[in-house]
């Protein structure tokens, strides 16, 4: 994990830091010895648009996803348990602008991920999914996201995500 600690700090504008978090995870994913069910999501149907870094500790990104219909329920709109994996990745990739290192520089770990579901996504239908760091401390994170279709802006869910640090060092202090 520390490749990807190092990449983003090395990257300039918040959105080639947000890239190079999200490129090293894709690289991850593709090298696997399995085959990873987010590899074609994140590499193909997945585009980071835009990141602002707000203040130290906030940030925002914004991404687009095409639905495509391999993350469809029998239905035909995009899975709830593929919405909540889009939201898992793309809140912590928002991160990437403001880590540093001992400081969210790992992404963390989930301590809680609550979906609200309001309308359905269609297979093809192109989604924006932007998702915000609301405030990162030095050891806990709250994160928020909302996905809209991009046709209407129309609201299909809204996340909370909340996020604990798993950076080395003494974690006998959490």
């Amino acid at each position: 994990m520390s490749e990807a600690k190092d990449y983003a700090a090395e990257a300039g504008t918040p959105l080639e830091r947000a890239k190079a978090y999200w490129l090293y995870n894709v690289n991850i994913i593709k090298h696997s010895d399995n085959k990873h069910f987010t590899a074609d999501l994140v590499s193909e149907y997945l585009t980071l648009e835009e990141a602002t870094v707000l203040t130290p500790t906030t940030a925002r990104l914004v991404a687009k996803l095409k639905v495509d219909s391999s993350y469809c329920n029998p239905l035909n709109s995009l899975h709830g348990g593929a919405q909540a994996l889009i939201y898992d990745m793309l809140t912590t990739t928002t991160l990437a602008p403001i880590s540093r290192p001992g400081f969210w520089s790992y992404g963390g770990v989930s301590r809680t991920l609550t979906v609200t579901y309001l309308r359905p996504a269609a297979e093809g239908e192109t989604i924006v999914v932007e998702c915000e760091v609301v405030h990162a401390g030095k050891r806990l994170a709250a994160l928020k996201g909302v996905m809209k279709r991009e046709r209407d802006g129309a609201l299909i869910s809204t996340c909370e995500h909340d996020k604990v640090n798993n950076d080395p060092g003494d974690i006998s202090k959490i």
